[in-house]
């Protein structure tokens, strides 16, 4: 996006380039504020007039750029939605390559991060972005339907990167009768009587890590 920082970035003061001995003059310091003022103005007209010659900064210069390429606006549509309808039109004679499709992608979603993933054996692609950053949904489907051709398929996917730490453990409890044979040496003697064993057995606790995303 451009920077529109070719003037000033801070407030016209006129008193800055002048003696400061001079503000004490109470006529003097008063005709420097006016001046300030209506300097301060054409600034930031001038600032606004610049935002009209790119598309994702103009507002009420979408209006010349929808009659220079021809382009009607519902009365419903947003200024976002205006821009992203004159960008698709000014984009439409290049060749669908996954460049073009990542950019247009990218300006239906918040943080212009989704990524287009092409599968050549399947015919298909895979659109990939974060979650929440879908700014019209609607408007990315006709998007991608208009230009992509049309025997390629497309799935949208939300996904998120992050690092998660799952906890797991649990607790087995039951009851077993066991009979233990034992072999008996000379002069040993022992009592065949069965053996019971009940109780909770713990598992060993586990900690695992996952890593989700792409």
């Amino acid at each position: 996006m451009a920077k529109f920082n070719f003037l000033r970035v801070i407030p016209v003061d006129l008193k800055r380039y002048l003696p400061q001995f001079l503000e004490h003059d109470p006529t003097f310091a008063a005709t420097m504020e006016s001046l300030s003022k209506e300097h301060e103005k054409q600034r930031l007209t001038l600032m606004d007039i610049t935002k009209q010659f790119f598309v994702k900064t103009a507002t009420w210069g979408l209006s010349d750029w929808e009659e220079f390429i021809g382009l009607e606006h519902e009365s419903a549509d947003t200024l976002q939605t205006r821009r992203q309808k004159i960008l698709r039109k000014l984009q439409g004679s290049q060749t669908v390559t996954l460049e073009f499709l990542t950019k247009l992608v990218n300006l239906y979603i918040a943080d212009g991060q989704a990524v287009v993933i092409d599968h050549p054996d399947t015919y298909s692609i895979e659109i990939l972005h974060h979650g929440g950053q879908v700014l019209d949904y609607d408007g990315l489907e006709d998007a991608i339907n208009t230009y992509i051709p049309a025997h390629i398929g497309h799935t949208l996917l939300t996904y998120t990167k992050g690092r998660l730490v799952v906890y797991a453990a649990g607790i087995v409890r039951g009851c077993k009768t066991m009979r233990i044979g034992m072999t008996l040496q000379p002069n040993n003697k022992i009592s065949p009587t069965p053996l019971y064993a009940a109780g909770a057995i713990i598992h060993q606790y586990h900690k695992q890590t996952i890593h989700a995303g792409g």
